[in-house]
Formats: C-alpha cells, sequence, structure tokens
C-alpha cells in the first residue's frame, strides 16, 4: 500500500499542472510512497490536459493513474472519482494550478502516524503570481491534536470555524479508510462543494491534529471557481448545504445534531451565500432573495430559538435574522441591499 494517494482536479490546465506534478514526484517521502490521481474532468482545450495527463503517466506507470471523464463534474466530482480510485494509507487534494512543498507529505504522513490522526490540517501560502517559487517552509509553534471522544466535543467541534481549523478541503491529509468506510463524497456538478464533505468528515473523525507548517502553495488564479463570473453557479452554497442536510438525514445524524447544523446553515448556508453575492458584486433580486428565504424555512423553520445565535450572535447573523422577518417587496429589497452591501 503506498503512504499518500494525492488528487488532482485538471481542468483546461495544461499551463500550469507541469508544475504541480513535478512538485508531487519532488516529495522527499519518495515517489514509490505515493500515487497521483490525475482526473481530466472534460477539458475543452483539444486534448492538451489529457495529453499532458498521458504523458506524464507513461513516464511514471507505477505512481501516475490517468482519468479521463466524459462529463464534466467539476471539482467535487471529479474529486469523488479520485477517492474511488484511490489506494494509499492517507489521501490529499491538490488543485492542478497549486502545489506541494517538497517535504509537504512526508510531515504530513509522519504526523498523521505520530498522532495517529484521521485528519492532519495545515497552512496554505497565498500567492498571485505562478512563477514564484517558495524554498523554505514557514513553520509556527501552534501544533495541536484535538480528541473528539465525546459528544459534547463533537458538536463543540463542528461549530469551530478559525484559521486553524477550516471548513475547506484543500489543506487537510485524510485518513482514506475514514472516507471510504463513512461514504464520505462531495457534492457533484456545484460550486462552494466544500461543505458537503468537510461537515460528514467533522462528524466521523475522531483525531484531528494541526500541523503548524506553510505546506501548501495556492495560486489564486483570477480565472479559479470563486473568483471568475458565477453564473449559473451563484446560488450553488445554499443548494450544496440542503444536499448536506438531506444526506445527514438520511444517515440518521440530522436530529443528533440539529441545533449545530441549523445554526452552520444559517450562517454558512443562508447568510454567506448573500455576503458573498454581494461581496461580488451582485444585486440581490426580489425573487432571488424570497429563494432564499423561503429554503431556511423549509429547512430550519425555528431558526430564530436556535441556541447558539441566542448565545453569541454576531452582527451579520443579527442582519440576517432581521432579513428573514422582513416583508420582502421590491422596496424592501433596494433598502436590503443598500444596507447590506456597506457590511459585506
Amino acid at each position: 500500500m503506498k503512504a499518500v494517494s494525492v488528487v488532482v482536479p485538471c481542468y483546461n490546465a495544461s499551463n500550469y499542472l507541469e508544475k504541480c506534478i513535478n512538485h508531487l514526484l519532488q516529495q522527499t517521502i519518495s515517489v514509490e510512497n505515493i500515487e497521483i490521481i490525475l482526473v481530466d474532468d472534460a477539458s475543452t482545450d483539444s486534448g492538451a490536459t489529457w495529453n499532458l495527463i498521458c504523458d506524464y503517466e507513461r513516464q511514471f506507470p507505477d505512481t501516475i493513474v490517468a482519468i479521463s471523464l466524459e462529463q464534466n463534474m467539476r471539482q467535487g466530482g471529479a474529486r469523488n472519482i479520485g477517492i474511488s480510485h484511490a489506494a494509499g494509507e492517507y489521501l490529499i487534494f491538490c488543485d492542478a494550478d497549486d502545489w506541494l512543498m517538497p517535504e509537504a507529505l512526508e510531515h504530513l504522513y509522519d504526523a498523521a502516524r505520530e498522532y495517529d490522526a484521521d485528519v492532519v490540517e495545515f497552512r496554505i501560502k497565498d500567492i498571485m503570481d505562478h512563477r514564484i517559487e517558495i524554498d523554505i517552509v514557514e513553520k509556527g509553534k501552534g501544533s495541536f491534536l484535538t480528541e473528539i471522544d465525546t459528544e459534547k466535543k463533537r458538536k463543540e467541534f463542528l461549530l469551530q470555524v478559525d484559521e486553524k481549523l477550516s471548513l475547506g478541503s484543500q489543506k487537510k491529509l485524510y485518513r482514506l479508510s475514514m472516507l471510504k468506510e463513512n461514504q464520505i463524497r462531495f457534492v457533484e456538478h456545484r460550486i462552494f462543494e466544500e461543505p458537503s464533505f468537510m461537515v460528514p468528515v467533522r462528524i466521523f473523525e475522531k483525531r484531528h491534529y494541526f500541523l503548524d507548517e506553510e505546506l501548501y502553495i495556492c495560486f489564486l488564479s483570477p480565472y479559479s471557481s470563486m473568483r471568475g463570473d458565477w453564473g449559473e453557479h451563484k446560488w450553488d452554497n445554499p443548494h450544496v448545504w440542503r444536499h448536506l442536510v438531506n444526506d445527514l438525514e438520511a444517515r440518521g445524524l440530522l436530529k443528533e445534531y440539529y441545533s449545530e447544523l441549523e445554526y452552520l446553515f444559517m450562517s454558512w448556508g443562508f447568510g454567506l451565500s448573500i455576503r458573498m453575492a454581494l461581496q461580488k458584486g451582485y444585486v440581490l433580486t426580489k425573487d432571488e432573495l424570497r429563494f432564499l428565504i423561503d429554503m431556511m424555512a423549509e429547512m430550519f423553520p425555528g431558526v430564530r430559538k436556535n441556541k447558539y445565535l441566542r448565545e453569541e450572535r454576531d452582527p451579520w447573523d443579527s442582519m440576517m435574522l432581521t432579513v428573514l422577518d422582513m416583508e420582502i417587496t421590491e422596496e424592501s429589497v433596494k433598502v436590503i441591499n443598500n444596507i447590506l452591501h456597506k457590511y459585506a
């Protein structure tokens, strides 16, 4: 068994992919201990991405697995395919225009084994220029282990979101058996897919280690899903959260974590969707706002009494609760847009 499987979704990535792959092949853990799963997500660049992937597979047949998808499934779907093919002890995701520091997989795998961790989280360095080379791993002294061994701790862990414990899926190494045994997957064909994967991970993991090292270099491409035009995917985020809630209900887990999921949906599904749209420069329409409010009422009709919202209310959450109670008219939507744009 390989130590680590690396899943790389690739879409029209021929201009960036070589750097990503070369940094993986140069990992200090040694190429014999990793498998690199390159998933071409139905690229439309006349075969440039797929041909590059195949060239690397021919050069490194014992390390690289090449997969071509007939239909574009977006990041979540491509990652799911990668997970299904993975055979390592642990698994990590890397975007095609990003790369890992040479020591990354060795340090992460050693930490996972030392602390018997289901997840090892680490730090990311954002860059604006893909030509930049980073030579030294920046390390801090804030590494720590979180044991989630009671339901009280798990509920607290579900709600903890900060720089060291994020809802993002990229800056983490996962025990592959945990993902496969619990059928943890991303929602497909949507952007903002992270919560559909990360919330189940938080429910099922038992030991989470934060390694205070900057091991992942993230290129902030202006053409990425988050920074490009969202088009028809403008409201994917609340749909992702609804998919997540339905998934957890089907697993029999919704009742147990109802208050926590209600709070997360309010803050990260409803509230964040509005905030991101406003930050993007969109103006909310009456129909859009009505759609979001109706979804909130359908999923969690008693959200106004949520204990977490009552205990420590974020100013933005307070504004969102006010929006829920407003009469939605053409005039009120103008007022809502004007006020919320100032705080988004």
